[in-house]
C-alpha cells in the first residue's frame, strides 16, 4: 500500500522536524491551504505519491516563488503542522493509564482504525443521569462514532478568562 500509512506518526514528525530544520519545508503558516483528491504528485514529507483515492493538501504561500509547491497527504500535513508549531506545553497521557476528568474539554488522539488517527477536542460525559460515560466531540457536542477510539489525551492550553476556575457548563446533547 502506498502513502504515509507505512510510516508511523513519530517517524513522520521526526522527518518534519528534520526538513523544517534544513529549510526544505517551511515553518511559517501558509496563506491558504487547499484540499482535494490526490493528483499523483509526491508528498513533500513522506515522498510517496498522493493517490487519487487519498486527500491531498496543498499549501499556498503569498511570498513564495510560484515554483515552490508544498503538498501533503492529510496525515503528513498533520505531522508537519504539529512540528511547525513547536512543542506543546502538556504531554500526552494514555487513556489506558488515566482518563481525563468528566466534562473537561481535552485534546485527544482518536484511532479511526487501519492506522488512521486524528486529533480532536473531546470531552467525557455521562449519557443521561445514570447512563454510561461516553466521548463527545467538543465542537459539535455529538457522540463519537462507535469505532472511533480515544487512545491519548492532553489538556488544552486555553487563554485565561474572567471566569477562570468556574466549572464548564454542562454539554448540550445532540438530538
Amino acid at each position: 500500500m502506498n502513502g504515509p500509512s507505512k510510516l508511523g506518526p513519530e517517524t513522520l514528525r521526526a522527518r518534519a522536524r528534520e526538513r523544517i530544520a534544513q529549510q526544505v519545508l517551511p515553518r511559517t503558516k501558509p496563506a491558504r491551504t487547499w484540499g482535494g483528491r490526490g493528483t499523483g504528485q509526491h508528498c513533500s514529507l513522506c515522498d510517496e505519491p498522493i493517490l487519487e483515492s487519498e486527500p491531498e493538501m496543498e499549501l499556498e504561500y503569498e511570498a513564495a516563488p510560484p515554483a515552490q509547491v508544498v503538498r501533503f497527504h492529510l496525515q503528513c500535513q498533520s505531522a508537519w503542522e504539529a512540528e511547525r508549531q513547536g512543542p506543546r506545553p502538556s504531554s500526552w497521557t494514555s487513556v489506558d493509564e488515566q482518563l481525563p476528568p468528566l466534562h473537561a474539554v481535552v485534546e485527544a488522539r482518536i484511532s479511526l482504525g487501519e492506522g488512521r488517527v486524528l486529533i480532536l477536542s473531546v470531552m467525557r460525559v455521562c449519557n443521561g443521569e445514570t447512563g454510561p460515560v461516553v466521548w463527545l466531540n467538543a465542537t459539535t457536542n455529538s457522540q463519537l462514532p462507535e469505532h472511533w477510539r480515544p487512545v491519548e489525551w492532553r489538556g488544552l492550553c486555553l487563554p485565561q478568562s474572567s471566569n477562570a476556575g468556574e466549572p464548564l457548563p454542562a454539554p448540550r446533547r445532540a438530538g
